[in-house]
């Protein structure tokens, strides 16, 4: 059975380059293209306060009256107490979405830090998250997100926001057999294959904070039985472009990638 998950991060409610159209533009293709569930890699608000929340906190509402949604935070969303406002507003800083029907699960991680552009999970998380993997079937897919990115992105130049742990979290993600990490933060959409591990990068949606020739985007991800595609999505136009292809199977009751094709985001 099908399913079609929508990955989307750094809307920035509250930034000075934030589009109501880009916002508006978001919401219609969401509407019209009818999606099973939506991760929202962090970075809702630009500067953690109040006011940002409580417009983006109608952004999610309309999302949820879409379709399912899951929400992490982001370090925007961390600034000046912001994390308070994500509780008792948007959701928990952690979640576990588990889809039987399409055999894959997905861990929602905060790799937030109040006040500072980079990251981290943190020993309490990562204890946390191996006892979660430990739950899932060999032979269900595993999928985890989280703000920052675990590797470097390509034109987002220096690199100096990749998460401070991001050793000690990729020792546990390699070691339970993730396949998927889905990441947010710099507005540059990416995509690597490590260890035969996905790494997934979202842009921004919804503002002009973009770097060279990059366009405000998200990304969709088409689950099908044996395959998976993923399309970079246009905001302003709905355009869609295939940048990733993934054969799948289970082999000796586990779940493996066998086989994948990555097509060009960047221009070298």
């Amino acid at each position: 059975m099908g399913k079609k998950v929508i990955q989307i991060s750094d809307v920035h409610f509250g930034d000075n380059t934030f589009s109501d159209g880009l916002k508006s533009n978001l919401l219609a293709q969401l509407e019209d293209g009818n999606p099973d569930l939506l991760i929202f890699a962090g970075d809702l608000t630009a500067s953690g306060y109040a006011h940002e929340y409580e417009q983006a906190l109608e952004f999610v509402d309309e999302l949820k009256s879409i379709t399912k949604t899951h929400i992490i935070p982001g370090n925007h969303d961390a600034r000046n107490v912001g994390l308070v406002h994500f509780e008792n507003m948007i959701s928990e800083r952690k979640f576990v979405h588990t889809d039987k029907s399409s055999n894959f699960t997905i861990i929602g991680l905060d790799s937030s830090e109040a006040d500072v552009s980079h990251g981290q999970i943190g020993y309490d998380q990562l204890d946390w998250l191996k006892s979660e993997l430990a739950k899932i079937p060999e032979d269900r897919a595993k999928v985890i997100t989280f703000h920052h990115h675990i590797i470097p992105i390509p034109q987002t130049g220096r690199e100096r926001n990749i998460l401070l742990d991001s050793g000690d979290l990729m020792h546990v993600l390699t070691e339970n057999g993730v396949d998927f990490v889905l990441n947010g933060h710099k507005h540059v959409p990416n995509v690597w294959m490590l260890n035969n591990m996905v790494v997934l990068n979202s842009g921004t949606p919804t503002t002009k904070r973009l770097r060279g020739n990059i366009c405000s985007s998200y990304n969709e991800l088409q689950i099908n039985d044996g395959e998976v595609f993923v399309n970079l999505v246009k905001t302003e136009t709905g355009s869609k472009r295939q940048i990733a292809h993934y054969s799948v199977e289970v082999r000796d009751e586990s779940f493996v990638i066998h086989s994948y094709t990555h097509n060009s985001i960047h221009k070298v």
